[in-house]
């Protein structure tokens, strides 16, 4: 399967929490821009799940009324020189503009959907001139993300879900862990892969450190082949 090479790239506490009040310190500031900053160094494009792109972007009005669902159920491919692909099984995106700006980079949305997805939600999408592909696995995704996109390196940046699912079906070949200078310790927030019921062997090799001068440091692991 020809598919593109996945890093997963997440910002972190140094205990894993990918979310809470350390992300607000002043003394993050420099580890968080370096975080942003070099995404488009490492892909071409970005991937993420549903929730994530719900807090950061999908707040649009969710009315599929005036759709009857009477289409094709088939790729809808818009080219763009860059895309941030949003994994979003059922549907449950609604958004105001069809561009995602992160890091200074505008970036064509593309959603990612299962073939149970309503095909309201499709017309919706064709309507606002938002590409899609309808797949049913992470390793299916994948493979159309390459052949349909051209995109080669993919940048995976959570939530703890996704990154979960890609982890499960071995479509990670890298991780790349930026560490802010702070523990959070709240329970309630998450670590960087979530939604896993079971071990998966797979065993991921050090390769660089890099650090940071507010004190974090950026961690690079790549899977052993």
């Amino acid at each position: 399967m020809k598919r593109p090479y996945v890093i997963c790239h997440m910002y972190l506490s140094i205990d894993g929490k990918i979310d809470g009040k350390y992300m607000e310190q002043e003394g993050c500031d420099i580890s968080g821009e370096y975080y942003d900053d070099i995404i488009f160094k490492m892909g071409t494009a970005m991937a993420g799940g549903r929730v994530t792109l719900q807090m950061y972007k999908a707040h649009g009005q969710n009315d599929l009324s005036k759709y009857s669902g009477n289409i094709e159920r088939d790729d809808y491919i818009i080219k763009a020189p860059h895309y941030n692909f949003c994994f979003d099984r059922m549907g449950k995106c609604f958004y105001d503009d069809i561009k995602y700006n992160y890091g200074g980079q505008d970036m064509q949305i593309v959603e990612v959907v299962s073939s149970k997805c309503d095909s309201r939600y499709l017309e919706y999408l064709r309507d606002l001139k938002i590409s899609y592909i309808i797949a049913d696995s992470v390793k299916e995704a994948l493979e159309k993300i390459y052949l349909k996109f051209k995109v080669e390196r993919l940048v995976l940046t959570g939530g703890s879900i996704i990154n979960g699912g890609f982890l499960s079906e071995d479509c990670i070949d890298e991780l790349s862990l930026v560490i802010a200078p702070y523990i959070e310790g709240n329970i309630e927030f998450k670590q960087f892969v979530g939604n896993v019921s079971h071990f998966v062997n797979k065993k991921f090799k050090f390769k660089e450190a890099r650090p940071l001068d507010d004190g974090g440091v950026h961690l690079i692991f790549k899977k052993e082949d």
